[in-house]
């Protein structure tokens, strides 16, 4: 993993999610790039004075944060990170995330920093795009290396994705424990690995240090409880799994069990649509 972005909410300090992604790239040697997207929205109605004052503290605050750079390298480095880049987007948000998903190898997201369906809205379209992302919950204190990580797999293309994904991450973990239902051992071809295997021997094969395989029967918000449980229980500070995300009514809504642990998980989910 060479390539990390994280969304900053704000250039005026530094929040627990960035500071995750801060010593996440450093822990993996990787370049890491704080990108601000600056909101080029219609103007306002109201009087004309009100609107242009209002223009005007919105163009100031553009041009504060493109000087930012240097004090969000600074302060990275204090971390131990020495690739620190700061990157300002004018624009839509969910296409300038998008963009930085094409470009990197990681999307770091805090679901805080701004309205909690907001952030949601704006991490299922960067899903959609095709990004991999790690969702931060609100006030994250886990610490930016993973240490212990547990993988939910379940046999989809998506839950593929986001194991292949997290595999630099993984083999740098010192334990990693496999969640995937009881069908799929014996579920035939759909539930197993792309190349004909499973993914306790995909992961192996990958020199992951696995631990062990637990079985986690439920679907929705019963398989997120299930899940969060077990990962819990192995003192998981990262989970792994394919995120379901699907176009409703104009907008992306994420299924039942990804919805359950975006609401509930007190630990990162690195996840792949």
């Amino acid at each position: 993993m060479r390539d990390i972005a994280v969304h900053c909410t704000t250039f005026h300090d530094w929040s627990p999610g960035v500071r995750y992604a801060v010593q996440l790239a450093a822990d993996a040697q990787a370049a890491l790039t704080g990108l601000y997207i600056g909101d080029r929205s219609a103007r306002p109605p109201g009087p004309p004075l009100l609107v242009e004052e209002m223009a005007a503290y919105a163009q100031d605050e553009l041009q504060q944060a493109m000087l930012a750079g240097r004090a969000f390298a600074d302060w990275a480095g204090r971390f131990g990170l020495h690739d620190a880049r700061w990157q300002v987007a004018i624009g839509d948000a969910g296409a300038a995330l998008g963009m930085a998903g094409d470009c990197n190898d990681l999307l770091v997201m805090e679901l805080a920093g701004a309205p909690r369906q907001r952030a949601t809205l704006l991490l299922a379209e960067a899903l959609v795009s095709g990004a991999t992302c790690l969702a931060l919950p609100e006030n994250c204190m886990a610490p930016g290396r993973v240490m212990r990580a547990a993988v939910a797999w379940n046999g989809t293309l998506a839950s593929s994705r986001a194991v292949h994904a997290a595999l630099p991450l993984l083999k740098r973990a010192q334990s990693v424990v496999l969640l995937q239902p009881p069908s799929v051992d014996g579920g035939g071809p759909a539930h197993r690995w792309p190349l004909g295997r499973t993914a306790a021997q995909h992961l192996a094969a990958h020199e992951v240090p696995m631990v062990a395989t637990e079985y986690v029967e439920g679907e929705g918000g019963i398989a997120a409880e299930r899940l969060l449980a077990a990962a819990l229980a192995h003192r998981a500070d990262l989970l792994v799994m394919g995120a379901s995300v699907e176009r409703r009514r104009g907008e992306h809504r994420f299924g039942r069990t990804t919805a359950g642990l975006l609401q509930r998980s007190p630990l990162p989910l690195l996840l792949r649509h």
